[in-house]
């Protein structure tokens, strides 16, 4: 990568003819080669075609881990290749505002950011990436949470939950089941493995639960037949399967490693990955009820359910919950290793911003040394320089934020897309601590690295400084 920028660039500087060089102005002139042009245009099309195709053919995709991760970078790639397109005008808008306050800083930043588009771009580039992907990736992990929790509640048509941390104690389920006004349904965590295309052992998470009491106290998202259908010889499957038409027989490992073949009784829509696979307890032999649901019936007291059900609890060692509270403890949320993983890509991202931002900022405010020393010259103290240039290193920070932002915004709302397509109501969730945090670091390195350098120069004369050559 080395050699081939150095390569580009010294074939771009031996176009220009000698005199060409010599009356060339020092101001950039803001056009791009139309070679970064086509490929950041080729490169978001790309990720925009890949989010766009996932939406059509299977949604449920944009929400696993591989897609959430690499398609993002199609579309932040894309857009800080063409940052500098977007550098000039954007850096005029938000600093509207600011030209037109008292003093003389804020039409000074405005104008330095917006004539050199070039030093502009090179330190919003680097904001950008980090802030997007910070948005796009932490935000897609927390929205996908959100979504999970949100379809779990909406599942459950019990009031009370206990269970989900291994096997309960049978002495609370019995007085569970004898607790006057409430229905209660017992169900048992197993699985079940299936071979689907002829080669390959799909494995999914089922519950084994009496489909009367099931029917009473869930939810389940049907697409096609009926709950009070599941018997000893049917299963209920989700839109995932290959088998997935009511009446169909498909044959399956239990978790006990039988192999039988059941009819399809119910079929229940994808959504978020979290919709698994429902039998009776016959085809969970050895499996411990692991989960008790309760509804309070129509009519019955509330609070006196209530209360028996956590002198159960109590007397067994057994926790009793609202079904929020119950989800809110339980629902299937991102692996720490992901998570990991996630921050690990994260502060790749930032620690290559900082060394961005300090090479560029070092690089330009040092070639800048003759035009502090003008401002000097002109009446300017050397804390004004210096605001100076902290405000202008802090206007750019801040167009790298925006143009950031509105590409985790996009990204997000691809998988808002994606949820609402799996009939999934749940809202976008904004990572703002993590996208503060970003921001907040990349304008404390971003200042720092423009105000040393100028501190130092300062130290010149300003009659010597603004003498010299650049």
């Amino acid at each position: 990568m080395a050699l081939a920028g150095a390569a580009v660039s010294a074939h771009r500087a031996g176009r220009i003819r000698p005199v060409e060089a010599l009356r060339d102005a020092a101001v950039d002139d803001g056009r791009m080669p139309p070679s970064r042009v086509l490929l950041g245009a080729a490169v978001l099309l790309t990720g925009l075609g890949l989010l766009g195709w996932s939406l059509l053919t299977d949604p449920g995709d944009v929400l696993k881990r591989k897609a959430y991760i690499l398609q993002p970078m199609w579309i932040v790639v894309g857009c800080a290749l063409l940052a500098p397109l977007l550098v000039r005008p954007l850096t005029r808008l938000l600093t509207w505002l600011p030209a037109r306050l008292p003093g003389a800083t804020g039409l000074l930043a405005r104008q330095n950011a917006s004539t050199s588009v070039r030093r502009t771009a090179s330190v919003a580039a680097p904001v950008l990436i980090t802030v997007a992907l910070a948005g796009s990736l932490l935000g897609t992990v927390a929205t996908i949470d959100e979504a999970r929790a949100t379809e779990a509640t909406a599942v459950s048509a019990a009031d009370f939950v206990a269970g989900g941390d291994g096997p309960l104690d049978p002495r609370f389920v019995q007085r569970v089941r004898s607790v006057p006004g409430a229905v209660a349904s017992a169900s048992r965590s197993t699985g079940v493995t299936v071979l689907e295309e002829g080669t390959a052992l799909i494995s999914s998470e089922a519950r084994a639960a009496d489909p009367a009491a099931l029917a009473a106290t869930a939810r389940l998202p049907l697409v096609a037949g009926r709950l009070t259908d599941l018997d000893d010889g049917s299963i209920v499957v989700n839109e995932e399967w290959e088998t997935r038409r009511v009446g169909e027989h498909v044959r399956v490992w239990l978790g006990d490693g039988r192999a039988v073949s059941l009819r399809v009784a119910a079929v229940m829509r994808t959504g978020t990955g979290s919709n698994g696979v429902y039998v009776t307890p016959a085809n969970a032999a050895g499996a411990a009820v692991d989960r008790m649901d309760i509804k309070v019936r129509a009519g019955a007291d509330r609070s006196a359910v209530r209360a028996l059900l956590e002198k159960a609890g109590r007397d067994t060692g057994t926790p009793v919950m609202t079904r929020d509270a119950w989800v809110a403890a339980h629902h299937p949320r991102t692996g720490g290793s992901t998570r990991a993983g996630l921050l690990l890509i994260l502060g790749i991202a930032l620690l290559y911003t900082g060394i961005a931002l300090a090479n560029t900022l070092v690089m330009s405010t040092s070639d800048r040394v003759r035009d502090l020393a003008v401002l000097r010259l002109t009446g300017a103290t050397a804390s004004q320089v210096l605001r100076l240039v902290a405000v202008e290193a802090l206007m750019v920070v801040a167009v790298g934020a925006v143009l950031g932002g509105a590409v985790a915004g996009l990204n997000l709302l691809g998988v808002r897309s994606a949820l609402a397509l799996l009939a999934v109501s749940s809202p976008v969730v904004v990572p703002w601590a993590a996208v503060g945090a970003v921001l907040a670091a990349c304008a404390v390195a971003a200042t720092v690295s423009a105000v040393l350098p100028a501190l130092a120069a300062l130290r010149t004369r300003p009659v010597e400084a603004a003498g010299g050559r650049e």
